[in-house]
């Protein structure tokens, strides 16, 4: 049908660059580990079972956060809100700006120490929590520039 005309724009996506996991989020991991470390090297029986178990936790929670830092992505495409995390079970999360009603910011207390947080972002009939975002409140007032909040 000539002459039909299509009002779909063609925008490209704007990746909100503040939205980003924070590499102090690897310090609690840290901890664990050195401190797990003496019941392995110098414990006997229990004490070593113990350490190790605690020392494989503290590797499986590093290897979440990297993951986290590697793949979590916060970009504005088309007028919807778009989170993008993980990478064995890929989570692409799309809330349609209009249908944001509130975006909050849960910090721990080391969280508030070393500057990073949860960034909440709730909707209509949808909510998502991005983690271990650094300068969780910059990354809020970014979100909320970029889809007009």
């Amino acid at each position: 049908m000539s002459g039909q005309r299509n009002d779909v724009k063609y925008t490209t996506a704007v990746v909100l660059d503040d939205v980003n996991v924070a590499p102090s989020a690897f310090l609690g991991s840290l901890l664990i580990f050195l401190v797990s470390v003496p019941f392995v090297v110098f414990g006997s029986g229990f004490f070593v079972m113990i350490g190790a178990v605690i020392i494989v936790l503290s590797v499986i929670d590093a290897a979440n956060l990297a993951t986290l830092m590697l793949t979590t992505r916060c970009l504005v495409d088309n007028g919807s809100l778009v989170v993008k995390y993980g990478m064995a079970r890929r989570q692409n999360v799309s809330i349609p700006a209009t249908s944001v009603r509130d975006i909050k910011i849960k910090q721990t207390w080391i969280g508030s120490k070393f500057n990073y947080g949860s960034v909440i972002i709730a909707s209509d009939d949808l909510g998502v929590m991005v983690q271990y975002i650094k300068n969780p409140l910059a990354a809020m007032e970014t979100i909320k520039k970029s889809i007009g909040m």
